[in-house]
């Protein structure tokens, strides 16, 4: 790595083009498995159970490396530290699925592609801020947001197309992981790199806190995100299998599809509904998401494949607005001194909610099929966005004690 200290101040802008390819290349990996899971099931005689319990595993990488990146960020002057073993790990994660000829390997590139992509993310997300100049920093937000939907969305189409093509389509996507993932190394390695002044120590006590955590705002925040990110874990898993045996898609290729538009949109949802107030946005995100499922369910016996793929439209951009209004809900339930705490804590229901639901879905289609396994999940989801509701409800009528925004 370069010196990163200097007398005169040195463009970044490097750096941060690096963050950027490092956070799309996490996301690509994380995604371009989904329209892959119903050729390694047929492959490897995998029942739907084991099929979604390779996609949840990666939660509990991500998981991991939040807890794990987190306590390192602390004692590290130069995040690159913590970047660079994350695409590392990136890349293996995605030799793995391209080698893989058995479950063992799949779900260990899986927990990779989780522990690469929470390495990476929360490090380089951070550095794109603090890289930005301070009279820029609303563009280092657009920027994260923008490699992170970009990767989310091209991963399910870069494996759609080299279905459709029959371009090795397990090897190559995961080809195009590890060059980016070298791309982004290298440019990390090349750049200026501004340190983070140390930390000095002190003898000085902290102080006990002395705000209160607004609890029944942030059990809404974290059934909004439970709510949003059930159904978007659903969809990713299992999201292809529904399109062609459920729905009857007429090819893999366009079953592949329905993860990557609803990954579009659930950008788009981000960016739209984060110009408004989080008691709107996760309003309108639990009455869509709860419209956009009950078409479906009232879709399936029909077995329209079309329907289902323009639903995913719908559906995104309705999670897009739960997540963010569940995020901002979660951000005014406590003060600043515990916000990183809870903060953590609403991700972890988040991921909870990713997957355990996912992976009884995936046991329920074995012993029931997957027809009548999505029609339960439909229920149950319609039902837990209702109980958001209400929680919504409950916490306006509280209005007087909190604050929402």
């Amino acid at each position: 790595m370069t010196s990163p200290v200097t007398d005169q101040p040195r463009s970044t802008l490097l750096a941060r083009i690096s963050c950027a390819i490092a956070i799309f290349a996490a996301l690509l990996g994380s995604t371009a498995p989904s329209p892959l899971y119903p050729h390694y099931l047929e492959m490897l005689g995998l029942g739907k159970m084991m099929g979604t319990a390779i996609f949840a595993i990666y939660a509990g990488g991500t998981l991991a490396a939040l807890f794990l990146g987190g306590s390192l960020a602390q004692k590290t002057r130069d995040l690159r530290r913590l970047i660079l073993p994350g695409l590392v790990i990136t890349a293996l994660g995605a030799v793995m699925f391209a080698s893989a000829h058995s479950l063992g390997m799949l779900l260990a590139g899986r927990f990779l592609n989780g522990f690469g992509t929470g390495m990476i993310t929360g490090m380089a997300s951070a550095s794109l801020f603090s890289l930005t100049p301070a009279e820029k920093r609303g563009s280092a937000a657009v920027l994260a947001t923008l490699a992170f939907t970009g990767g989310a969305t091209v991963g399910p189409l870069l494996s759609s197309s080299a279905i459709a093509i029959d371009l090795a389509p397990t090897i190559s996507p995961f080809v195009v992981i590890v060059v980016l993932c070298l791309v982004a190394g290298a440019g990390l390695m090349a750049c200026h790199w501004p340190l983070k002044a140390p930390v000095e120590k002190t003898s000085t006590k902290p102080q006990p806190s002395r705000g209160q955590v607004n609890r029944p705002l942030f059990v809404l925040a974290c059934m909004g995100v439970g709510t949003a990110w059930m159904v978007g874990s659903v969809l990713m898993a299992l999201g292809a299998d529904l399109g062609q045996s459920v729905y009857i898609l007429p090819s893999a290729a366009i079953a592949g599809l329905i993860p990557a538009v609803f990954q579009l949109f659930a950008g788009i949802g981000q960016a739209v509904w984060g110009r408004v107030s989080s008691e709107k946005a996760i309003l309108f995100g639990m009455l869509g998401i709860a419209l956009a499922q009950g078409a479906l369910l009232m879709g399936e016996p029909t077995g329209s494949g079309y329907l289902m793929l323009a639903l995913m439209p719908v559906s995104g951009f309705f999670y897009g607005a739960a997540f963010v209004g569940a995020l901002g809900m979660a951000n005014l339930s406590a003060p600043p001194e515990l916000r990183g705490l809870y903060i953590s804590r609403f991700y972890v229901a988040g991921y909870i909610a990713n997957a355990i639901p996912t992976v009884v879905v995936g046991y329920l289609s074995d012993a029931l099929g997957l027809a009548t396994a999505f029609v339960l999940f439909s229920v149950c989801l319609v039902a837990v966005a209702a109980a958001t509701l209400g929680m919504l409800q409950y916490c306006r009528r509280r209005r007087s004690d909190m604050v929402l925004s």
